[in-house]
Protein backbone atom coordinates (compact mmCIF):
# COMPACT_ATOMS: atom_id res chain seq x y z
CA UNK A 1 0.00 0.00 0.00
CA UNK A 2 1.28 3.44 -0.90
CA UNK A 3 0.33 6.39 1.28
CA UNK A 4 -1.05 9.16 -0.92
CA UNK A 5 -2.64 11.33 1.76
CA UNK A 6 -0.85 14.48 0.60
CA UNK A 7 -1.45 13.96 -3.14
CA UNK A 8 -4.83 12.22 -3.33
CA UNK A 9 -7.60 14.01 -5.16
CA UNK A 10 -11.21 13.72 -4.06
CA UNK A 11 -12.94 11.32 -6.45
CA UNK A 12 -16.34 11.53 -4.80
CA UNK A 13 -18.03 12.79 -1.67
CA UNK A 14 -17.72 9.99 0.90
CA UNK A 15 -19.48 11.80 3.74
CA UNK A 16 -23.11 10.87 2.93
CA UNK A 17 -21.96 7.23 2.85
CA UNK A 18 -20.00 7.63 6.10
CA UNK A 19 -22.99 9.28 7.78
CA UNK A 20 -25.13 6.29 6.77
CA UNK A 21 -22.85 3.72 8.44
CA UNK A 22 -24.93 2.22 11.28
CA UNK A 23 -23.72 3.38 14.69
CA UNK A 24 -23.78 -0.25 15.83
CA UNK A 25 -21.00 -0.95 13.28
CA UNK A 26 -18.82 1.72 14.95
CA UNK A 27 -18.78 -0.14 18.30
CA UNK A 28 -19.16 3.08 20.30
CA UNK A 29 -16.36 5.00 18.56
CA UNK A 30 -16.94 8.55 17.31
CA UNK A 31 -15.74 9.46 13.83
CA UNK A 32 -13.43 12.34 13.02
CA UNK A 33 -11.71 13.54 9.86
CA UNK A 34 -9.75 11.75 7.17
CA UNK A 35 -6.45 10.66 8.71
CA UNK A 36 -4.75 8.76 5.88
CA UNK A 37 -5.31 7.73 2.28
CA UNK A 38 -3.64 4.67 0.77
CA UNK A 39 -3.54 3.41 -2.81
CA UNK A 40 -3.65 -0.36 -3.34
CA UNK A 41 -0.54 -1.68 -5.19
CA UNK A 42 -2.66 -2.55 -8.25
CA UNK A 43 -4.04 0.99 -8.38
CA UNK A 44 -7.55 -0.48 -8.33
CA UNK A 45 -8.63 0.66 -4.88
CA UNK A 46 -8.22 3.67 -2.64
CA UNK A 47 -8.44 3.12 1.13
CA UNK A 48 -9.54 6.18 3.09
CA UNK A 49 -8.89 5.93 6.83
CA UNK A 50 -11.19 8.07 8.94
CA UNK A 51 -9.97 8.76 12.45
CA UNK A 52 -12.03 8.00 15.54
CA UNK A 53 -11.77 9.18 19.11
CA UNK A 54 -9.15 6.44 19.63
CA UNK A 55 -5.86 6.72 17.77
CA UNK A 56 -5.87 2.95 17.17
CA UNK A 57 -9.28 2.67 15.51
CA UNK A 58 -10.21 3.78 11.98
CA UNK A 59 -13.22 3.49 9.72
CA UNK A 60 -11.84 2.49 6.33
CA UNK A 61 -13.79 3.49 3.24
CA UNK A 62 -12.74 1.56 0.13
CA UNK A 63 -13.19 3.23 -3.25
CA UNK A 64 -13.00 1.33 -6.52
CA UNK A 65 -10.88 3.44 -8.86
CA UNK A 66 -11.97 2.20 -12.34
CA UNK A 67 -15.45 3.64 -12.13
CA UNK A 68 -15.14 5.64 -8.93
CA UNK A 69 -17.65 4.25 -6.45
CA UNK A 70 -17.59 3.18 -2.86
CA UNK A 71 -16.85 -0.53 -2.60
CA UNK A 72 -17.50 -0.80 1.14
CA UNK A 73 -16.21 -0.08 4.63
CA UNK A 74 -14.45 -1.79 7.50
CA UNK A 75 -13.85 -0.78 11.11
CA UNK A 76 -10.13 -1.36 11.68
CA UNK A 77 -9.72 -1.85 15.41
CA UNK A 78 -6.01 -2.20 16.15
CA UNK A 79 -6.80 -2.45 19.87
CA UNK A 80 -8.47 -5.81 19.34
CA UNK A 81 -6.26 -6.94 16.47
CA UNK A 82 -2.99 -6.44 18.36
CA UNK A 83 -4.21 -6.55 22.00
CA UNK A 84 -3.37 -2.88 22.57
CA UNK A 85 -4.48 -0.81 25.54
CA UNK A 86 -7.52 1.36 24.81
CA UNK A 87 -6.87 5.13 24.80
CA UNK A 88 -9.06 7.23 27.09
CA UNK A 89 -11.64 9.20 25.14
Amino acid sequence: MQEVTETAEQLLDIWPYVDAVPTTDLNGFTLGDVAHVYLHPTGSYLHILIATDDKNVFLIIIIEMRDPKIYGYHLLNLIELYSLAKVDK
